[in-house]
């Protein structure tokens, strides 16, 4: 996921009215930059923007969820999938997650929460992950920088070697 503050989200489910449902309840819960499609088709087609998240059926007319998923991954390994499903078949669901999927959720009363809870802790790992990989870069730069300093002064020293010697008699001792 690139972007963890403002997520560009893709619902692509081709009932209209469970469609046009998450929409809602994704602007409910302050998520502002979403996008909607009737079908994988659509989805796949549409190539102005490049999705942060993207929701989807398993089944659907069409390209089913899996396609998109695996198009999708293909090109773009960061974006997030979750699947919401009215399917209640295990190996289905164990085959979309070790395809690539961030959580299958069953439909049901209870599941626009536990979307909303697995979108939160896709994007916290995802914001983690970039915190991590900033402080990666920065301690290696250091260390470089430190390198460079090192070089330097050894090479000053090799080149210029009366003026960095040390005479015991020289140096003022404290006591």
């Amino acid at each position: 996921m690139q972007n963890t503050k403002n997520p560009l989200i893709f619902v692509v489910i081709d009932n209209t009215i469970y469609n046009s449902l998450i929409v809602e309840f994704l602007k409910s819960a302050r998520f502002k930059n979403i996008r909607s499609f009737q079908s994988g088709d659509e989805c796949v087609n549409y190539t102005k923007e490049i999705p942060d998240i993207v929701i989807t059926s398993y089944n659907m007319e069409g390209m089913n969820g899996l396609d998109i998923m695996k198009k999708i991954k293909g090109e773009h390994s960061f974006v997030e999938f979750f699947f919401l499903s009215s399917q209640k078949d295990i190996a289905t669901a164990v085959e979309i997650v070790k395809h690539g999927a961030f959580d299958y959720i069953v439909k049901d009363e209870k599941a626009l929460k536990k979307l909303y809870t697995s979108m939160n802790r896709a994007i916290k790992t995802a914001s983690y992950i970039k915190i991590r990989k900033g402080y990666k870069i920065g301690v290696i730069g250091f260390f470089i920088v430190l390198i460079i300093i090192i070089l330097v002064i050894l090479s000053l020293a090799i080149f210029f070697p009366d003026d960095f010697s040390f005479q015991l008699g020289t140096i003022p001792l404290l006591y």
